[in-house]
């Protein structure tokens, strides 16, 4: 473009387009107009577009076709396998004994005799055996473990409404010993166990579910009365699949996700068990207020056969 300077003279300016700024503006916009498959070995290309079909989405992602689900799926089953690590026995510094000994709750007598009472093979643990014949009471021993675990101490005095069963599956709590005690509007979900905090499992939890998990212990009869309380909640529908190998239990799992077509669905390990969440809409995901209508849990577990 030819312009007159100061000096009266002409020369010549570059005109500066305003396409890469339009480009800049528009791309963001089309990224989101066109959704892209959230398996990275998607060969549909440009197929994608012309996909009828809004669901299913796995964590978060799209997943244009099911041989992308089944990938997909495959990617997540490898990626629980390759992360799940047994844990080591947790060894407390202080012995629950020396603990209860120190707080002033039993005397030197009373834990030599709890001691050889274990010697000789008694079926009840340290801590049982001393409710059981030295009056120690049962909330000096819940707070002499939360003492060892270093974890809070919950009680069911403070329990207002009912227990959130829509948050696990019936199956686990019986099966690892937990009961969900409250979900509150800050966003923490507090797991109560009775005697000993599974960190896997409470890790696990926060995972699948988004929140903060507050894990802590409940007394022995506290613990009993949860327990009966979680199991008169309703439950989501839970399928059990048992599969040979890795590859058969993603073959189940991609078949039940494209069957129910979830808004959103999320697959995490727990010990030897693989849960598999599927939520129908994305109102289903409000913990506090989703129906067990709009949700689904598919339990599935590799087993070895001789």
């Amino acid at each position: 473009m030819l312009v007159l300077n100061s000096s009266g003279d002409v020369q010549y300016e570059p005109r500066i387009s305003a396409q890469p700024q339009l480009m800049a503006e528009t791309a963001p916009r089309r990224a989101r107009a066109f959704p892209v498959c959230a398996n990275p070995r998607c060969a549909s290309g440009w197929l994608q577009l012309w996909r009828k079909r809004g669901v299913p989405v796995v964590e978060g992602g799209w997943l244009c076709s099911p041989a992308c689900t089944r990938a997909r799926v495959e990617d997540l089953l490898r990626r629980e396998q390759a992360e799940a690590r047994p844990a080591p026995p947790h060894r407390h510094r202080v012995p629950i004994g020396l603990t209860l000994l120190t707080q002033g709750w039993i005397t030197h007598q009373d834990l030599k005799d709890a001691l050889e009472a274990q010697r000789k093979g008694s079926r009840l643990r340290l801590g049982e055996w001393l409710v059981a014949h030295r009056g120690l009471k049962e909330e000096q021993l819940t707070q002499a473990l939360g003492l060892q675990w270093s974890c809070p101490v919950f009680s069911l005095e403070k329990q207002a409404g009912s227990l959130p069963a829509n948050i696990v599956p019936r199956l686990f709590s019986e099966s690892f010993g937990f009961v969900p005690l409250r979900l509150t509007a800050s966003g923490r979900l507090y797991l109560a166990f009775e005697d000993r905090i599974d960190h896997s499992l409470a890790l696990a939890m926060e995972r699948m579910v988004g929140l903060q998990v507050v894990a802590g212990l409940l007394g022995a009869t506290e613990f009993r009365e949860a327990q009966r309380l979680f199991a008169q909640g309703h439950f989501a529908r839970a399928r059990l699949i048992e599969a040979g190998n890795l590859e058969l239990l993603a073959e189940a799992f991609s078949r039940q996700i494209e069957k129910e077509k979830p808004a959103e669905a999320r697959l995490v390990r727990v010990h030897d068990l693989v849960w598999l969440r599927l939520w129908r809409d994305m109102e289903s995901r409000d913990h506090a207020q989703a129906a067990v209508s709009g949700i689904e849990d598919v339990i599935g577990s590799v087993v070895r056969f001789p």
